[in-house]
């Protein structure tokens, strides 16, 4: 597990650890804790694609037992995020180019049907809040990473949850998991790119058309498929 990192990454586990020490303390759960933090870890990139996870490593960075990050480790497998063969360590989910492609197939379908549904449901004050952090970020000089993903995150769950149909909302959460790790693996973020389709988005919303709305997504998601494809091309 690559829990052997520079000084400034090496310092999140530590303080981590000493956050988990004080919420034991206070009486708040430390699997849900836990979770969240190896998590973040995960989608951070400082446990990467295919890296074995091993328990005593992230129970000594986070100042716990095993016990809590045995809990974390089964809710994180239940997700798709790591997997464990019989009699082996867990290890981060892999996900290959097959998958990847099949999943935004999906994607563009089920979100499609989600923000045609959401046009008329969204939260018009949520939404502003969406596209004034859009514009934040395409106009940063430095975007950090773990901003565009929070920003991203956010804006494709709300479509997800105004939709008003709850299993089409975690099915595409789902989906966008398998996405992500893939994207996550090694190929460039499309952070500007991906602010300007944001705003697109965002715009078909606000004109409440459920046709203009799934054709903003449909495009997205398309674009973003043919500029992976782009790269695995080029590798």
């Amino acid at each position: 597990m690559s829990m052997d990192m520079d000084d400034s990454k090496a310092a999140t586990p530590a303080a981590a650890g000493a956050n988990l020490a004080g919420a034991n303390l206070a009486g708040v759960n430390l699997a849900s804790m836990a979770y969240r933090t190896i998590l973040e870890m995960i989608l951070d990139r400082r446990i990467p694609s295919g890296e074995v996870i091993v328990e005593d490593r992230l129970a000594t960075a986070l100042s716990i037992s095993r016990t809590p990050i045995r809990e974390a480790l089964v809710r994180l497998a239940s997700e798709g995020l790591i997997r464990k063969e019989f009699n082996r360590p867990y290890r981060v989910r892999e996900v290959s180019n097959r998958e990847y492609f099949q999943s935004m197939r999906l994607r563009e379908i089920l979100e499609g049907e989600a923000i045609a549904a959401a046009a008329s449901r969204v939260d018009p004050v949520r939404l502003q809040a969406m596209k004034a952090e859009m514009l934040r970020l395409r106009d940063e000089p430095k975007i950090r990473f773990e901003d565009h993903w929070a920003a991203d995150e956010e804006l494709h769950t709300l479509i997800a949850e105004a939709s008003g149909n709850a299993v089409l909302a975690q099915i595409i959460r789902d989906l966008r998991v398998t996405t992500r790790l893939f994207e996550l693996s090694g190929l460039p973020s499309r952070i500007r790119p991906d602010c300007d389709e944001h705003l697109d988005v965002i715009a078909a919303l606000e004109s409440g058309d459920p046709a203009e709305a799934r054709a903003a997504m449909e495009r997205h998601i398309r674009s973003l498929a043919k500029d992976v494809l782009g790269e695995i091309a080029k590798s």
